[in-house]
């Protein structure tokens, strides 16, 4: 299911008794450029779909634009979010025209997605006379915990991982909630083998093929390079295995990568790997697929495309770092490999290839995990819940013109 559909993004309750929020959250990019950008989408649609009023200031803008029209969300923008320390006096300026918004807005709450721009968000918040609850989506950036973070009346954290980085930071632990990240399942269906045969055909993929998948940014920090190290070693006794990349940062194929990435391309041989641009639906890729692998080098808050890709239908071999063992965690661990072992790579991801003959149900058993360890449903309860406990309690201050 194409992101594009904000219906299917809609989850859950709408509770007549409780009060409808006006929130205010900021998003770097109206473009699915990572995980942040997407679940702000996602989570946004549903509160939206619950009756809450959301108002979006965006950096730049994009193709998620119709989505969030189509959910009712108010956008606002470009603005700038980022706190430049050599021009400090310039940059406070620049969060001027935000904060005139926030302030004629008058929202119940500002929903603040990255940490980073928490200074954005005080002053902002300040101008709007609200508080701040604060989505954690990635490690602490700052180090004076306590002092950057007065003003914030809650945070969430989206795994254990990045509660106890904070909490190591300085943070008292009853100012943060672990809420784990969370997608509409029904956009991620299941993906049946005749799927598989449509979504080959659509993409000009070979259909006897054996297809591994790797989405998102094709960076050295994701893990890209090991990655095409170990395709390498498959490639070799595989000449069918076909390694998808599908680069969430490139406009089209001919896009520029990061020289370390591209020498290691120029290693394969071109019938061994396709390259596809940045895209708003990963469905078709993942249906597509037989397996998905994630080799970040990153200590991951969470790992989004792990859940992803187990939605639909595929096994997920991922790197053992951050987060991403709390998803793979219990049956599903072993599909962990240490980050940047190109041989321990290499040999999981051409142990599971053939998952369709050695353990026709694995499929299943991935889509089943991530519908009973992370539900979207419960994940929007308890942002919700955590939303309507820390708003503004006063009426909000009127302003003239």
């Amino acid at each position: 299911m194409d992101i594009a559909n904000a219906d299917e993004v809609r989850n859950g309750r709408v509770d007549e008794g409780r009060p409808r929020l006006r929130i205010l959250a900021p998003s770097m990019a109206l473009d699915p450029l990572g995980g942040v950008e997407i679940c702000t989408l996602q989570d946004s649609v549903a509160l939206a779909g619950r009756g809450h009023h959301i108002d979006m200031l965006y950096g730049s803008d994009g193709s998620l634009r119709p989505i969030y029209e189509s959910a009712g969300v108010g956008l606002f923008g470009p603005y700038s979010f980022a706190l430049d320390k050599r021009r400090p006096i310039r940059t406070l300026r620049d969060f001027a025209p935000a904060a005139k918004v926030a302030r004629d807005r008058q929202p119940d709450v500002l929903w603040l997605n990255r940490f980073e721009h928490i200074v954005w968000g005080q002053i902002v918040a300040r101008w709007a006379g609200c508080p701040i609850v604060c989505h954690l989506h990635g490690p602490p950036m700052y180090r004076r915990l306590r002092e950057v973070s007065r003003g914030v009346a809650h945070f969430i954290a989206v795994s254990e991982f990045i509660r106890d980085a904070y909490i190591a930071g300085g943070l008292q632990p009853e100012r943060i909630s672990l809420v784990y990240n969370a997608i509409p399942q029904r956009q991620y269906p299941f993906g049946t083998v005749e799927d598989q045969r449509s979504a080959r055909r659509a993409l000009g993929l070979p259909e006897d093929a054996r297809l591994v998948l790797c989405y998102g940014q094709l960076s050295p920090d994701k893990g890209v390079p090991p990655l095409l190290k170990a395709w390498r070693m498959i490639s070799s006794t595989n000449p069918k295995a076909i390694l998808v990349l599908v680069d969430s940062m490139a406009n089209d194929e001919s896009s520029a990568l990061e020289e370390s990435v591209a020498h290691e391309l120029r290693q394969l041989d071109p019938k061994s790997y396709k390259r596809f641009p940045m895209t708003s639906n990963v469905v078709p890729f993942l249906h597509a697929s037989d397996v998905v692998v994630f080799p970040t080098l990153l200590k991951e808050a969470f790992g989004r495309v792990v859940i992803e890709g187990m939605a639909a239908g595929r096994p997920v071999v991922a790197s053992r770092t951050g987060a991403v063992p709390e998803i793979l965690s219990g049956p599903m661990a072993r599909f962990l490999v240490e980050p940047n072992a190109p041989d321990e790579l290499a040999a999981k991801l051409g142990s599971v290839l053939r998952w369709r003959d050695d353990e026709p149900e694995l499929g299943e058993k991935c889509a089943h995990w991530v519908e009973q360890m992370f539900p979207f449903g419960r994940h929007v309860d308890q942002l919700e819940d955590i939303l309507q406990r820390h708003r503004r309690r006063s009426a909000p201050r009127q302003h003239a013109g």
